[in-house]
């Protein structure tokens, strides 16, 4: 054992000699001599004691590069985002611009608007989501098409969502930048393949039932010039001003979905799932701010933020809709995945700056009242999420709190609203029988389809 012993010592030894050399001299060219000297005059420690020491030398140095090269890299990008405040030329540009999109009446919804809808899908060398995804829409009943937006140019399209699928039904979008705001750029040869009006715009890891995305479709027939969305957040106001910008108002914070169901109120939603008109879209690439496009495309970041807000400035500071609370966070399956587009050490920092920014410049803080603006361009202010917080039903501005009352179905509705709404009422009725959570339908719904992704990995059971 004493042998094994005095091996092991002398293998330490010479591996600490042999990197007390190398490192000796990485490390004198940091300015760390005193610290490699003091370590090189305890030759009388033993081995283990020297080759500890040597680590914890390493480990400076490795958080002294760390430090160096965030002030290099991060802290000057941070100064960008903070120190880049609002002109008042470019405030007068920006109001120029909604002045212009205000003008462009919506398109009115035709029958097919009012049956069907195209999903349009944001993706990023996420293959085995994305399949699972168009693999789950094909089987929903009022989707007309599948749009799938791909940014990027150095991987190929997975060979399942080129082969097998039905014409026109599933189309394959190539941009040629790589920004979040190309989700909104129509390109001119799918336009004219687009069979509706109405847009599901989603993420490629955020999954909910066939019946759920038809609540929030109905909802959104019946208002189609406004978004209508599943994740609600919610903008905070702080007592910090800053005198000397342009902005004089408090500043504003974004807050999570934790701080919206904390305050009970909501100001905005996330096109990570939201039905929101085509031409809305249109509007917002060609009329939305620089500041707006620039922000998404450098921290690839806010474009959620942007879109809401941008809608909102256009319809007089109303908030987007809601769709009935158990078609939102109750029905939503999340995919697993490694990689996020835009999550980073400063994502809430960076999602602060875009909401305190952009509100300014739509407007939606103080409708312009730095440029002495006449018109009335309405201001943003949170409204409530729950009025009745047992209800699976009506949550957000203009619900419907009288629904689901009886049986009567108005004549005006399309066949399959009719079919929707029948289904609805049933459900009702078991919840007053008492019908627990998990044995409510669009529990079953859920979880039929989480089985199904389940089966392909994609969920952590």
């Amino acid at each position: 054992m004493k042998g094994k012993t005095r091996k092991r010592n002398s293998y330490l030894c010479s591996s600490y000699r042999s990197l007390n050399g190398s490192v000796s001299q990485s490390l004198l060219s940091f300015g760390n001599k005193n610290i490699i000297g003091f370590i090189m005059r305890k030759r009388n420690h033993s081995c283990r004691v020297q080759l500890f020491k040597l680590l914890i030398v390493i480990a400076i140095a490795v958080f002294i590069a760390v430090t160096v090269i965030n002030f290099l890299f991060f802290i000057p990008n941070q100064k960008w985002l903070q120190e880049e405040e609002v002109t008042l030329s470019e405030l007068k540009m920006a109001r120029d611009l909604l002045a212009r999109a205000k003008r462009h009446a919506l398109t009115p919804l035709r029958d097919i608007d009012k049956e069907k809808f195209t999903v349009r899908i944001n993706t990023w060398r996420r293959d085995a989501q994305l399949i699972a995804a168009v693999n789950h829409y094909l089987t929903c009943s009022n989707v007309a098409q599948i749009q799938i937006v791909w940014c990027d140019q150095s991987h190929e399209v997975p060979e399942h969502l080129l082969h097998g699928m039905t014409y026109n039904k599933v189309i394959v979008e190539h941009h040629g930048i790589n920004s979040l705001n190309e989700r909104y750029h129509i390109l001119p040869l799918t336009r004219d393949k687009m069979p509706t009006l109405g847009i599901l715009s989603v993420d490629d890891d955020v999954l909910r039932p066939c019946e759920a995305m038809d609540a929030g479709f109905y909802r959104w027939t019946d208002h189609p010039d406004r978004i209508v969305g599943f994740d609600f957040r919610v903008h905070l106001i702080s007592n910090n001003r800053n005198s000397q910008r342009l902005d004089t108002n408090p500043m504003w914070t974004y807050g999570y979905l934790s701080s919206a169901k904390k305050s009970n109120r909501y100001s905005m939603t996330l096109p990570r799932f939201c039905f929101i008109h085509r031409d809305y879209l249109d509007l917002y690439t060609k009329f939305a701010p620089n500041r707006l496009i620039q922000t998404v495309q450098k921290v690839m970041n806010c474009e959620d933020i942007s879109m809401s807000f941008f809608v909102s400035a256009l319809t007089g500071g109303k908030v987007p809709l809601l769709a009935d609370y158990w078609a939102t966070t109750p029905s939503m399956i999340k995919l697993d995945t490694n990689q996020a587009i835009s999550e980073n050490n400063r994502h809430k920092e960076i999602r602060d700056d875009c909401v305190d920014k952009f509100a300014f410049l739509l407007g939606l803080k103080d409708g312009f009242s730095a440029l002495k603006n006449e018109e009335d361009w309405g201001v943003l202010e949170s409204k409530p999420i729950f009025y009745d917080k047992q209800s699976l039903f009506g949550i957000g501005e203009d619900a419907d709190l009288t629904f689901p009352a009886g049986e009567e179905l108005r004549d005006d509705l399309m066949g399959s609203r009719k079919n929707h709404m029948t289904q609805l009422f049933t459900w009702n009725k078991m919840k007053k029988h008492k019908i627990t959570k998990e044995r409510f339908p669009y529990e079953m719904a859920k979880r039929s389809l989480y089985g199904r992704i389940l089966e392909l990995g994609l969920i952590d059971p």
